[in-house]
């Protein structure tokens, strides 16, 4: 017989089988055995913070499908399967550091439970728990800012409220995270004495309690904008070059314009619908000072006690657009120079490094491109980077802002704003 024949006489034989009785469920449980499957041996039960990890060893049977644990959480009854490939079994989504019963069956692939094992696990104190007493806030310029530590990267959200006109509390900031640690920022606060209300959820919607916290957030204002102007010296990428006689240092692309376009007050999407709404370094290779690291040189108009810097990343001009963010010319490494009397020649031996910094998304991914970043960490960016002045820094009226590297490893830049936020100064 040759196969194709036996493959037909073969496929008859199956046939035959099925229809017998005129139909085949095919809806049927896989087993059909009616026999009660043999129950698991629990080896070993470890609490965690909010959770517990039951290590088992299943029974000599071949009827089980799957193992299932059931417990109750608030009254709400929980379940939590296992293949019968594994041998653990993680129980989560516990609320307290306290006792909770847990029966658990080996399953039939007839759906047909074993006798139950009961066991007691006690996770300790879980993570939105844990996470929400022990948050540091302190006030700063502008807001206040809380450090949290969240060593089981549990994903939290951790979510700032305070009080509005009408003494109703408010929504100011939620912060969605699976961070081990991490600084939460609220900003653009009045400086008077306010309180603050905090909670922290987690992925089973269960809620800590309300954290409250008064504090005094300190006074800064954005420096004032028609103050500020370009201060091009050698060096720098937008120094005007005697054998060219103009600027070439931006692309001249529809849209780009000169450095003094990153302090016009427009911040992001929609930007007016004429002129220059961002500012692209001239990617050429050709011309002096071109390329990274590159400088541009700011007079703030008067010294200006810094407490922070905030930085836009290019954008659409009619509509929010993400491709430009954390990626292509976003700058990701920089630094930040003051002086108060720089000399003609550019160099740096007149000024002060500030700070080194680091561009970094909420989510802490590092791999450059929309598609890496989660949506707190697109808001983040159109809300814009916020750099803090270490608060040791003294007033200056020259600032250098220099660029190392960017998201995209490209060797040019762009900015769609550049704001300075502190106290001034009286000369």
């Amino acid at each position: 017989m040759n196969n194709k024949l036996l493959l037909a006489f073969l496929s008859f034989i199956f046939l035959m089988i099925v229809s017998c009785d005129g139909r085949a469920d095919m809806n049927d449980p896989i087993g059909k055995s009616k026999d009660k499957p043999l129950p698991i041996t629990v080896k070993q039960i470890q609490n965690i913070s909010g959770a517990a990890l039951v290590e088992y060893e299943l029974p000599k049977d071949d009827n089980i499908n799957y193992i299932e644990a059931v417990y109750e959480i608030n009254g709400k009854e929980t379940k939590t399967k296992a293949s019968f490939f594994s041998s653990t079994l993680t129980l989560e989504g516990f609320t307290d550091a306290i006792d909770y019963p847990v029966s658990i069956y080996s399953v039939s692939f007839s759906e047909i439970k074993s006798d139950p094992v009961v066991i007691t696990v006690s996770p300790t104190k879980p993570p939105f728990k844990a996470v929400a007493e022990n948050l540091k806030v302190n006030p700063i310029f502008g807001g206040v800012k809380a450090i949290y530590e969240n060593p089981t990267k549990a994903y939290l959200q951790i979510a700032f409220f305070g009080k509005n006109e009408l003494d109703k509390w408010q929504e100011y900031e939620t912060l969605y995270t699976d961070l081990k640690t991490g600084t939460f920022y609220v900003r653009n606060l009045e400086a008077v004495e306010q309180t603050f209300a905090i909670v922290c959820r987690d992925r089973w919607q269960n809620v800590s309690d309300t954290v409250t916290i008064t504090a005094t957030p300190l006074y800064e204002e954005l420096a004032d904008l028609s103050l500020i102007k370009s201060y091009p010296l050698p060096t720098d990428l937008t120094y005007e070059y005697p054998l060219v006689n103009e600027k070439v240092y931006h692309t001249g692309a529809p849209g780009a314009g000169e450095v003094t376009t990153m302090w016009d007050g427009n911040t992001k999407a929609p930007f007016p619908s004429s002129g220059a709404y961002f500012f692209f370094q001239n990617p050429k290779t050709t011309i002096p000072y071109a390329g990274l690291p590159s400088s541009i040189s700011i007079d703030l108009g008067r010294p200006f006690m810094l407490s922070r810097i905030v930085f836009w990343p290019r954008s659409g001009r009619d509509a929010v657009t993400y491709a430009q963010l954390y990626d292509f010319t976003h700058p990701k490494t920089f630094e930040l120079w003051g002086s108060n009397n720089p000399s003609a020649d550019g160099a740096y031996d007149t000024w002060t490094l500030i700070d080194s910094y680091l561009s970094e998304r909420p989510s802490g991914e590092v791999a450059p491109g929309n598609a890496n970043s989660t949506d707190l960490d697109r808001q983040t960016a159109l809300n814009g980077e916020n750099f803090d002045i270490p608060e040791d820094t003294p007033p200056y009226r020259y600032l250098r802002y220099k660029v190392l590297s960017t998201w995209g490893d490209q060797n040019y830049w762009s900015c769609s704003e550049l704001q300075f936020y502190g106290i001034p100064v009286e000369e």
